[in-house]
């Protein structure tokens, strides 16, 4: 995945993967205080008052109502604290307190929490004669494997089904609902069903054509695009997109078999995965091949996002080619824009990569003139030539490494993301090792660490589940 991965010939460049993409390049402050004196009060108050006009500061400022779609979300982990048996509305008074008060909702009565009970209890109408059970918050857990041994690509799950330009399968897990408990008034208990539902996207294998904000055209070529599909309608239109860059050495089209690995349910989401342009890397130079007695022998080229001048071989960060940088950082702004332009928000625009997909993703998602949805970011870094941008940080950086990584090495790699977090970023950092062992080369966890961060952008940060109707069970 990266340059130092010796051992790569031309020939396994953009090989494709036996376990997935990126298997196969291994194989190639204090919260602060309120109050105070009376004194101080009327003071503070008083600088708190501009021409006129009062400035409300401390929980007052922030404060959220609860509504009963949060707290359909927060299903799953009121069942862990209930352990499924009847409680009252005080119990959910004191969980919602915990959960929600440091992120300034405010506090519910006792009588509110009992209208947000029985409104999540209330039985739905199904059509003119019967009725169903109420809305249930759904927690996926995720896919299961037809065999268990084999490939983790979309064919092996289980409820796949493929198409010419389509594929499905099933994803697992559970769905909580609330409902009056018997034998005791004004009691309620979260139930607790095993479910799956069906997930399906539609696939496609195409060029992207962009245009830089210089008004110059380019493309990005043999790219993968997953759009939103639902069973028995087709395709939906997109709500959120997705721009995913792969690693160092590999193409968007390794990916075409493996649209589980970006699929959300509950979301319209599109995924765009282009790929690098070939290109031959400065620290590479001495690298040849033989073409032919017409070319002779030749630099190796390499799908990549930039040039890599210097190769550390995992101890340090690589110095890199900053007009390869720039230029990338102008094609994938154009990508960028062009997905803008799709789902009419910014904000609903993610980017991500792995290795340096990841790098380049960061660099692109900072130096964007707006604010998008979030960075979803795979065993890289930022770089160290990326300026950081002081006006976006509440854009989530959701930044996952493995544990036991050589090529980008922890060592170095947590001062790259102490940079973002001096710097005031909202960093979300998960470092753990992968269960196949395969070091920065991740398998099957590269899904799952996608998934998880785009249900939290995506979803919100409760971090706990969606809405299911009573059909998911």
């Amino acid at each position: 995945l990266e340059p130092h991965e010796r051992g790569l010939s031309e020939a396994a460049v953009g090989a494709r993967p036996a376990e997935g993409p990126m298997a196969a390049a291994a194989c190639a402050a204090a919260r602060r205080g309120a109050g105070g004196k009376a004194t101080k009060a009327r003071a503070n108050a008083a600088k708190a008052t501009v021409g006129g006009v009062r400035r409300t500061t401390g929980k007052a400022a922030v404060s959220k109502v609860v509504s009963t779609r949060l707290v359909r979300s927060l299903l799953p982990g009121l069942h862990r604290l209930t352990k499924g048996k009847a409680f009252r509305a005080q119990v959910l008074r004191a969980f919602l307190r915990k959960r929600l008060g440091p992120r300034g909702f405010r506090q519910p009565s006792v009588a509110d929490a009992e209208a947000l009970l029985r409104g999540l209890a209330r039985a739905r109408r199904a059509d003119a004669a019967e009725s169903a059970g109420p809305l249930g918050a759904w927690q996926p857990q995720g896919v299961r494997y037809i065999d268990p041994q084999g490939g983790t690509s979309v064919n092996n799950l289980q409820g796949s089904s493929i198409g010419a330009s389509w594929a499905t399968w099933n994803e697992y897990g559970n769905v909580y609902r609330l409902s009056k408990a018997e034998g005791a008034k004004c009691s309620y208990k979260v139930a607790c069903t095993n479910a799956f539902k069906r997930l399906s996207c539609s696939v496609q294998r195409r060029n992207l054509d962009v245009v830089t904000s210089e008004g110059e055209k380019s493309s990005f070529k043999s790219c993968i695009v997953f759009e939103p599909r639902r069973i028995g309608i087709g395709r939906v239109a997109p709500q959120w997109s997705f721009i995913y860059l792969h690693s160092f050495s590999t193409r968007g089209v390794d990916y075409l078999d493996f649209p589980q690995y970006f699929n959300i349910s509950g979301a319209a989401l599109r995924v765009v995965i282009p790929t690098a342009p070939n290109q031959e890397q400065t620290c590479f130079k001495n690298w040849t091949v033989w073409k032919g007695n017409k070319l002779q022998w030749r630099r190796i080229k390499f799908t990549s996002w930039f040039d890599y001048l210097t190769d550390r071989a995992g101890k340090a960060e690589n110095d890199v080619d900053l007009y390869s940088l720039l230029d990338m950082r102008a094609r994938l702004h154009g990508l960028i824009r062009r997905e803008v332009q799709r789902v009419g928000d910014p904000k609903r625009v993610i980017v991500g990569g792995a290795s340096q997909g990841c790098c380049v993703a960061l660099d692109a998602a900072l130096t964007y003139p707006e604010v998008l949805g979030g960075v979803v970011g795979l065993v890289g870094h930022v770089l160290g030539s990326t300026p950081l941008d002081p006006a976006k940080p509440s854009m989530p950086l959701h930044l996952f490494h493995e544990a036991t990584d050589q090529e980008m090495n922890w060592k170095w790699v947590q001062g790259t993301e102490q940079r973002l977090l001096d710097a005031g970023f909202n960093v979300i950092s998960h470092r753990e090792a992968d269960p196949s062992g395969s070091g920065h080369w991740i398998q099957e966890i590269e899904g799952e660490w996608i998934r998880s961060a785009l249900r939290r952008i995506v979803h919100g940060g409760t971090g706990e589940s969606t809405s299911a109707s009573s059909s998911s069970a």
